[in-house]
């Protein structure tokens, strides 16, 4: 069962927004924040957090503050849409904005959480948000989908959260594939989003031994086998994009990164923070991708250049990823 928590407020109308909205661009930033809870105790939350003497309102507080000042850095360049994972609900979305985001502007809002999960997703907009669904079934984490009325049309976002590779989580990834893969056809006319933490490589096919990947790179000689069964199908080209197969820039041989991905496990680069194109951002008509980067700041890196990630007894880090931005412009 998934409990669908969907919010579409106007924020502090009488608020003025200083930042200039920009027609010709639109910015999406997906980004896992590693256990984002608040103080309030539910007994859902993880057993470290259920510690007043470890968490505390004011820990919250400050990485309500680390977080927003990185969001609203102009580095970043204050995207139109933020995804993010693993935010604990509704409350630290609402406090996020109200204490930090909601002043320059971003007053739209959705959040889904599944019934026996400690974590969820949500997706926050600058723009209307006009119309929500949430997308599972049991055992699989919700996706949330969202869409955003812009000038020069709708964009439709999918916030999904993946299944991580402790344990034999491969059969969940896959659920959730096909499930986002089923949701985003029926909206094959609009440009579509796929964001968030897929927890797996988009070239995973090439290194595993058994089972079925979530993600097919579709240069594999197997890809169409497994993209039949269920996998989303990725490209790097827009040269080979059709209304079924997704653009993933990883696989892009021009697209280049000063970091060599969004994550680090015991040494080891991984690109699993992704935003995958359907190829309506590819016709030459309304919105069409630009570029796509992986947002390694100083301020969010550790002294070897991995993620500063966490750390609940130290109450220093920031996250065990790096957000990642694509960038759509106006035709």
């Amino acid at each position: 069962m998934v409990i669908v928590l969907l919010v579409f407020l106007i924020l502090f109308s009488g608020c003025s927004c200083d930042i200039q909205d920009d027609p010709k661009h639109f910015r999406v930033l997906s980004y896992n924040v590693q256990n984002l809870f608040d103080a309030q105790l539910d007994g859902g939350e993880y057993p470290e957090y259920q510690d007043a003497k470890n968490w505390t309102d004011r820990s919250y507080r400050m990485r309500l503050t680390t977080l927003s000042t990185m969001l609203l850095s102009d580095r970043i360049g204050f995207p139109d849409a933020i995804i993010l994972e693993e935010v604990e609900g509704l409350s630290v979305v609402q406090d996020l904005l109200s204490l930090h985001l909601g002043r320059k502007g971003y007053r739209w809002y959705a959040v889904a959480k599944g019934s026996d999960a400690a974590i969820s997703v949500a997706i926050i907009s600058r723009h209307p948000i006009t119309s929500s669904l949430v997308h599972g079934s049991d055992g699989i984490r919700p996706v949330l989908q969202a869409t955003i009325a812009t000038q020069a049309g709708d964009i439709c976002l999918f916030a999904l959260h993946a299944k991580s590779q402790i344990g034999d989580g491969s059969e969940l990834r896959l659920a959730l594939a096909k499930a986002v893969g089923s949701a985003a056809q029926k909206h094959a006319s609009s440009a579509v989003l796929l964001c968030g933490d897929f927890n797996e490589d988009p070239t995973s096919i090439w290194s595993t031994e058994s089972g079925q990947p979530a993600l097919v790179d579709m240069s594999h000689p197997d890809a169409g086998v497994y993209q039949n069964a269920g996998s989303l199908g990725l490209v790097g080209s827009s040269q080979q994009l059709s209304p079924a197969l997704y653009y993933c820039p990883y696989l892009d041989q021009a697209w280049t990164s000063s970091v060599s991905g969004s994550c680090n496990w015991d040494g080891q680069w991984h690109r699993y923070d992704q935003i995958l194109c359907n190829n309506k951002l590819f016709d030459g008509m309304g919105w069409e991708y630009e570029s796509f980067t992986i947002q390694n700041l100083p301020s969010l890196c550790s002294s070897d250049g991995r993620p500063y990630a966490w750390n609940l007894n130290t109450l220093q880090g920031v996250s065990d990823h790096f957000p990642v931005l694509m960038t759509l412009k106006r035709r």
